[in-house]
């Protein structure tokens, strides 16, 4: 079983594999990768430590776990991508005719955009040598309120660079999207981040630990 293969069961909420589900994700897998193009842009930017929150280019993220993770951190790279709206598209139209392929698409389509966002913190490592990456961080996740999409669409310039946009409750459109923070330091650290750094240890897509 591939990589991505365990992050769809886990986005599944942990699923078993059997025959007929091992299928219908390879199937998607191929649609995936055949018809949608990731896109993503990062920036790299001074950043102020507070016990509190991190205030960036005028921008102040209220967030005590955000603090912790960047903790020796005097730069951050901001970090958004997405799948496009032909992935929204497509999760609609399974959603009306075949809903097991669309929970399948649902959940490969977040694997889809983890994998992608690997790939630009590989990027990022290439040019940064000498750093050390902090666990991404994202608005609405811990304490950091999902408002502060707000912010990071400013900082990267989200609607003109990838034709993003913000709902009343900051959902962003296309949905298949996410930003992140990545805190970058001179020392390594062990700060926890995605599962192990979560408080809700009951989440059914919660990644197993060996």
């Amino acid at each position: 079983m591939t990589a991505f293969e365990r992050e769809v069961l886990r986005y599944l909420g942990n699923a078993a594999p059997d025959a007929r589900l091992t299928a219908l994700i390879a199937s998607v897998e191929a649609e995936l990768r055949r018809e949608v193009r990731p896109r993503g842009v990062r920036r790299r930017l001074n950043i102020a430590i507070e016990e509190s929150g991190m205030t960036v280019e005028g921008f102040r993220f209220a967030s005590r776990a955000l603090s912790q993770n960047l903790r020796g951190c005097k730069e951050a790279c901001f970090a958004a991508a997405t799948l496009g709206a032909e992935a929204d598209r497509r999760l609609r139209r399974y959603a009306a005719v075949d809903l097991p392929r669309a929970a399948v698409w649902q959940a490969a389509c977040a694997a889809y955009l983890e994998e992608y966002l690997d790939e630009m913190e590989n990027a990022l490592r290439a040019e940064a040598p000498g750093l050390y990456l902090r666990p991404r961080f994202s608005p609405g996740y811990g304490d950091l309120d999902i408002s502060n999409q707000q912010a990071m669409f400013a900082l990267l310039d989200l609607e003109k660079r990838l034709g993003l946009s913000l709902t009343p409750a900051w959902m962003m459109l296309p949905e298949k999207s996410v930003t992140a923070i990545i805190g970058l330091s001179a020392q390594p650290c062990r700060a926890a981040g995605g599962c192990a750094g979560c408080a809700k240890t009951d989440c059914p897509s919660r990644r197993r630990e060996p």
